[in-house]
Parts: C-alpha cells; sequence; structure tokens
C-alpha cells in the first residue's frame, strides 16, 4: 500500500456513499442500492477493498440504530454477495449483475434466517423466512430493476473516477 491515507479516504468516501444511499431509500420496504453499489464497487475497486466497505457499513449501521440479529446478518451476507460478485468479475453484462443482485434481493431473507435459526430454532427461521417472502420479491424485483437502469452508468462513473485517483484492483 503505497498511499495509506488516498486509501483510506477511499473507503471512507465508499462507506458514506453507501450510508447515504441506505438512508435515501429508506422508507422504500427492501428497495435498496447498497447490493448494487456493493457489485459495483467490488469490479472496480477489488474485493478486498469492498470487504472493507463493507464491515465499515455495518459498524456505522450498529451505531446508528443499535446492535441487533440483522448486524450479524450483515457480518456475512454482503460477504456472499462480494465473493460472487468476484466470481463473474469476467462478465461484463449489465443482465449478469442484475440477475445476480435478483437473485440475492430473493435469497436475502433465506440467508438472514440461518441467525435466526441459532437463536431460536429452526421452526422460528422458517418461519420468519416464509412471512418475509414478499418483502423479499419485492427485494429481488427492485435490485434487479435498478441494476439494469444504473450498473452501466454506475460503473463507467467510479472507473473514471478509480483512473483520475489511480487507484487499481
Amino acid at each position: 500500500m503505497k498511499h495509506p491515507v488516498r486509501e483510506l479516504v477511499l473507503l471512507a468516501a465508499l462507506t458514506a456513499v453507501l450510508e447515504a444511499a441506505k438512508a435515501m431509500l429508506s422508507a422504500l420496504p427492501n428497495i435498496e442500492l447498497v447490493s448494487l453499489l456493493l457489485i459495483v464497487y467490488t469490479l472496480v475497486f477489488g474485493w478486498k477493498r469492498t470487504l472493507a466497505v463493507s464491515y465499515a457499513f455495518t459498524a456505522v449501521q450498529t451505531l446508528i440504530y443499535g446492535f441487533g440479529l440483522w448486524t450479524m446478518d450483515y457480518l456475512y451476507v454482503w460477504q456472499i454477495l462480494i465473493g460472487l460478485t468476484w466470481l463473474l468479475r469476467k462478465a461484463d453484462k449489465a443482465w449478469v449483475y442484475a440477475v445476480l443482485s435478483g437473485f440475492f434481493g430473493l435469497a436475502f431473507g433465506a440467508l438472514c434466517a440461518l441467525v435466526t435459526a441459532a437463536v431460536g430454532g429452526w421452526q422460528m427461521a422458517v418461519s420468519w423466512w416464509i412471512s418475509g417472502i414478499p418483502y423479499d420479491i419485492v427485494h429481488c424485483l427492485g435490485n434487479l430493476v435498478i441494476c439494469l437502469l444504473l450498473y452501466k452508468p454506475l460503473r463507467k462513473g467510479l472507473e473514471k473516477a478509480a483512473a483520475v485517483f489511480r487507484i487499481s484492483v
């Protein structure tokens, strides 16, 4: 790491954008930009930086909203999305990441149910997950549409910014 201050500022800025995006759409249930941003961050800035940003995001969210089961979910769920994105990084098609983002939105409740199972058992986890399926469907469709609309301009803009600041993966 040649420029640790530059790196820290980058991570802080990327985290701040996640926080702002989450706050901006918080009134809409399960409509969010965080998934898309993490996908694009992974592709433009690499998985290591994006993991750091996801943990910083979780820490800030916990400071704002307090610790809950969702905190434990965020500690591993975002990393799954980052990992899958990294595996698909050679694909340069918006639809690939839109499908990934949509699938992630649909699977989000099931993934979060794992923590619920650890706390309250499988019956609680399954009932919690099933009751949330309508929200997961909204999450899926929202992620799919948002990614189709914003993936290319967001990626292009972040790639230009990375080039200006001489940041590489």
